[in-house]
């Protein structure tokens, strides 16, 4: 897809990208709650989870 715009899933402890959203289907509030959904364990054991726009 040329020009398709992603939002990363990143976890810096990891260090790897634990989802990849598109920008075309989900606006920055449906990946919060989508994080907050699927990764609240992972955030609770102390991981330093963020979004990055990848490209």
């Amino acid at each position: 897809m040329e020009g398709a715009r992603f939002k990363e899933v990143y976890c810096a402890d990891c260090k790897m990208v634990l989802a990849r959203y598109s920008t075309k289907y989900f606006d920055d509030a449906d990946i919060t709650e989508l994080v907050r959904i699927h990764y609240s364990s992972h955030i609770k054991e102390g991981h330093v989870v963020e979004t990055r726009l990848s490209v």
